[in-house]
């Protein structure tokens, strides 16, 4: 490998490390706010992106085992953050999707506010062109990232 490709990769590595501590810094606030854990908060932020996943949906995006998950899910509930929903009858009844209630979306559209005034600050003082460059770039990065997961087991 040579020199430009192991700056890259540990460009990323910390680029990704330190995007996971601000968000995490960022938050904290939040979670405290809603008694809310950063495992929990996590499947909370996944069901605002899917709408709804099965308990084995997030524990494969989440890499943890079945039990976490459903230890996490059982708090969210109790605590009315999600709730649980039935698929038609057309499909195996046992099977129930995860989906935030209102009081979980108003949660992650609250974070979500926080990183949006984090990221606008961020970019204020660059060019639409670098911003679109870089939302080129990340596209790219993005996609390859998704074939990857689709692959890996």
């Amino acid at each position: 490998m040579n020199r430009i490709s192991k700056n890259h990769i540990e460009f990323m590595k910390h680029f990704i490390d330190d995007t996971n501590t601000l968000t995490s810094k960022l938050l904290k606030d939040q979670q405290v706010k809603y008694g809310v854990s950063t495992e929990q908060s996590n499947v909370l932020r996944l069901l605002s992106h899917h709408q709804a996943l099965s308990i084995t949906e997030i524990t494969e995006k989440q890499g943890v085992n079945k039990a976490a998950v459903s230890r996490r899910i059982k708090k969210l509930i109790e605590s009315d953050f999600v709730a649980l929903q039935k698929p038609n009858d057309k499909i195996d009844q046992r099977l129930k999707y995860i989906v935030l209630t209102e009081k979980g979306r108003q949660y992650t559209e609250e974070n979500n506010e926080i990183i949006s005034q984090i990221v606008n600050d961020m970019v204020k003082d660059l060019s639409s062109s670098d911003i679109e460059k870089a939302l080129s770039v990340l596209y790219i990065i993005d996609e390859r990232v998704k074939q990857f997961n689709a692959k890996v087991k």
